[in-house]
């Protein structure tokens, strides 16, 4: 991607955040049509969301498409999610299935979540718990705390592991530490119970502290 292709997409962005929605969207296809896959997908959040225009599915979900096939991995999980639920095109979870899995694969670390689901549940494919255990973990590895907060549940409630409530307080200590407040707070669920910890109540009252900051953080 070349620097003219950024500044173009760069330009675009300050154009949307000052509300300027047709510059950004023209700019935005100029940056997309040199093969700026960041300019497509915020094209299609536009449509998606109704930013700055008429919300329409239809658009939204072309849009992802074309960010994927530009080598975009977000854009293909957004494509599998849309294709899941039928929003923007038809309803297929084998073809959503397909899509997160080559989300995962070009390193998405929801895609990786969502395609392990998929192996669990078995949404368009047959179940495969192991390996979408593995899948879960190396998403959790990578950073993603809804990955992390999914794995303790499923040690805390025994769906598609053993249970084991140290592993679940493993877990739910990363997704802490990745700043996800609803682990933080499942954390502070199992001091305040003792369930699996030694009861803390002070430990409890901080992590709920901490989970009130973050709020306050995404509010400023």
């Amino acid at each position: 991607m070349n620097e003219k292709c950024v500044g173009l997409t760069d330009k675009a962005t300050e154009y949307l955040k000052n509300g300027e929605y047709s510059a950004a969207l023209e700019t935005y296809k100029k940056a997309s049509e040199m093969g700026d896959y960041f300019a497509s997908y915020y094209i299609a959040c536009m449509y998606y969301f109704g930013d700055g225009v008429e919300k329409d599915d239809e658009k939204a979900f072309l849009w992802y498409k074309k960010a994927f096939e530009q080598g975009d991995p977000e854009a293909a999980n957004r494509v599998a999610v849309m294709s899941e639920n039928g929003i923007g095109t038809d309803k297929n979870v084998r073809k959503a299935f397909e899509f997160y899995l080559r989300s995962a694969e070009m390193g998405s670390l929801s895609g990786m979540a969502n395609a392990a689901l998929c192996y669990l549940e078995g949404k368009g494919t047959p179940v495969d718990t192991e390996e979408g255990i593995r899948l879960m973990n190396k998403a959790s590895e990578g950073g993603n705390g809804i990955a992390s907060l999914a794995l303790a549940n499923f040690y805390l409630s025994g769906n598609y592991v053993s249970r084991n409530y140290a592993t679940a307080r493993k877990y739910l200590e990363r997704g802490t530490e990745q700043k996800y407040a609803s682990a933080a707070e499942k954390l502070a669920e199992l001091y305040e119970k003792g369930q699996g910890v030694e009861k803390d109540l002070k430990k409890a009252g901080r992590l709920r502290r901490y989970v009130l900051s973050m709020s306050e953080e995404e509010n400023d």
